[in-house]
């Protein structure tokens, strides 16, 4: 089973009101007359984003559907597709790789999301792509995620960390607990670790021209010691396109 066949179920009800991260992409935003996410899964940022003209792409239909119910109303485009290959018929001013997305791909899919997101802009466009800071997970310990009350229900997602050779296996636990009777599923995803280092030589090797790292959600300098890796690239004309 896909992980996320799973994990569309919970998505919205553990993260759906998270919008720390909004502000960075605000930014960008502003003087953007068309913005794109790549990886859009249930609408999350396009939502809190509120852009006047916004494109999302994903490859889960289940996702997708609860995307285009949670952004009704709203001037969305929701596609479903490969972020590795799509091609849209516009370019964009800015395009956002959101909330460690890019974590579950390989670093040469990496390279293909990235050279896909830089086809997609106008000269002068921005790409934002937020990855966490890779720390120390211990193989086999169980992590609690999260728990939410609803009603009578208790909700609440576990991982434990499996170490392969280039990745992580994430075995993840998700328990509803109604009263005396618990009902669980299980789902598991794959986690490529992703270095500052790393995600700027990747860019660079896309096309973009680094503009800013940033460390957390509120913009400030990244240091070795910071939680989140956000780097925002320019598309500024001068790579040659393959």
């Amino acid at each position: 089973m896909d992980f996320y066949d799973v994990e569309a179920e919970f998505y919205d009800l553990f993260y759906f009101d998270f919008d720390d991260d909004i502000g960075v992409y605000k930014k960008y935003a502003e003087q953007c007359e068309n913005v794109l996410e790549f990886m859009c899964g249930t609408g999350r940022i396009l939502h809190h984003l509120k852009h006047t003209n916004m494109w999302g792409v994903d490859s889960h239909k289940e996702m997708l559907r609860r995307g285009r119910e949670n952004l009704k109303g709203m001037n969305v485009h929701l596609i479903r597709g490969d972020v590795r290959e799509i091609k849209l018929d516009q370019l964009f001013c800015l395009v956002i790789i959101g909330l460690n997305s890019l974590t579950m791909f390989s670093r040469e899919d990496r390279i293909k999301i990235l050279k896909n997101a830089y086809r997609h802009l106008r000269s002068g466009g921005r790409v934002v792509v937020d990855v966490f800071n890779p720390f120390e997970m211990v193989e086999g310990i169980v992590h609690h995620g999260d728990t939410v009350f609803q009603g009578n229900k208790v909700y609440s997602r576990f991982f434990v960390p499996r170490r392969e050779e280039e990745h992580w296996s994430i075995l993840y636990f998700y328990d509803i607990v109604e009263g005396k009777n618990m009902e669980r599923r299980v789902a598991e995803l794959k986690i490529y670790e992703i270095t500052k280092d790393m995600l700027v030589e990747e860019m660079e090797e896309a096309g973009f021209t680094v503009e800013e790292i940033y460390g957390d959600y509120d913009m400030n300098p990244f240091t070795e010691e910071s939680e989140k890796i956000i780097v925002v690239g320019v598309k500024d004309g001068s790579h040659k396109e393959e």
